[in-house]
């Protein structure tokens, strides 16, 4: 059996014969004197190695056979989690708005959505029942006329500007708001369209004194010129009076969206119908129906009574709240090719 030794200082090692066991020797690199351990102090390294060993040993058997208990753990309640849909105005995230055909599709629905409808029955009791009533209600009544239609100008112009910028639903009803003003701007849009006609008629009538004298108060109402206009006249006035309802949408739309210092700009107006003729076509193809039908209860003579009137006045709001939001639509999906901004 031999005995291992190292160095000290130099780690040089040495394998000495057991019979020199206690004693020292001289490293042959460093010079330093190394001791060589007893065979008792051998043997007593060894057994503590080998009791280590052994105890390492019964400590991984019985944590094999232990049983793992497990801490409970409190657990949150669970969030769903939302998907991430992009910035709003990303190019990639952008949400797909409805093209026009959808958007009419929409607008001659709308009574299908309640909100809507709801809005619409509204609008349709309380003008219907007005209109119904006030007239035989004297002083009053025709001032409560007045601010009733007031009223309901602003909010065919709040129809326009609400579909322009995009929105589905009818706008709400918002009684506080004012009269004077808007009816001013909705009697005057149709007075710029139809002045060419009136006036042309104002002419005629003038050099014919005979029907302003039986005519009196009726003078410029549409079953007096009907009757009283040759037929060359008459058609003269037809021409001049369906071209002021084909540019009332567009004159419409400057008053509700650019303001009422743009229809001064009678040139952009022209430019801009150019520019859209297919779409401002179909547009002004609303109003010509609106138009046919109110004239066409005009010159019917048939004895509604109130309940029809009332039935009548609402196929009216609905067919001309769908002609207004189609001048909406018409500036919302093609207003790039306008000859103007109005952001």
């Amino acid at each position: 059996m031999s005995i291992q030794v190292n160095c000290p200082v130099c780690a040089k090692n040495y394998k000495v014969k057991e019979e020199a066991a206690g004693k020292k020797l001289r490293c042959k690199e460093c010079g330093e004197t190394v001791a060589i351990p007893t065979l008792e102090s051998i043997q007593d390294e060894d057994y503590a190695e080998n009791d280590f060993s052994s105890l390492l040993d019964d400590a991984v058997e019985l944590e094999a056979k232990s049983k793992t208990i497990r801490r409970p753990v409190r657990r949150k309640p669970m969030v769903k989690a939302e998907k991430y849909d992009g910035d709003e105005d990303g190019p990639v995230t952008r949400k797909k708005e409805n093209n026009y055909v959808e958007d009419l599709k929409a607008t001659f629905l709308m009574l299908l959505d309640p909100s809507n409808l709801f809005i619409f029955m509204l609008l349709w009791l309380g003008m219907g029942l007005c209109f119904s009533l006030l007239p035989f209600a004297g002083t009053l009544g025709f001032i409560g006329l007045i601010i009733i239609r007031g009223w309901y100008s602003h909010y065919r112009f709040c129809v326009i500007y609400e579909a322009a910028a995009g929105e589905k639903h009818l706008p709400e009803l918002s009684p506080e708001e004012g009269f004077f003003i808007p009816m001013v701007k909705w009697i005057f849009t149709w007075f710029l369209v139809h002045f060419p006609a009136y006036a042309y008629v104002g002419v005629i009538f003038f050099l014919n004194p005979e029907i302003i004298a039986d005519a009196g108060l009726y003078l410029f109402g549409m079953e007096t010129i009907g009757d009283n206009l040759p037929a060359f006249h008459l058609s003269m006035f037809m021409f001049l009076y369906c071209m002021g309802v084909f540019f009332w949408p567009i004159l419409a739309l400057c008053v509700a969206v650019g303001g009422v210092e743009s229809v001064l700009r009678l040139d952009l107006m022209v430019l801009t119908i150019f520019k859209s003729m297919p779409a401002y076509f179909f547009t002004a193809t609303g109003m010509f129906f609106v138009a046919g039908l109110q004239l066409g209860l005009t010159f019917a003579n048939i004895e509604w009574g109130i309940m029809g009137l009332f039935l009548m006045r609402g196929v009216m709001i609905y067919v001309e709240l769908v002609a207004l939001r189609m001048i909406g639509l018409y500036y919302h999906h093609f207003k790039n090719q306008f000859a103007w901004s109005w952001g």
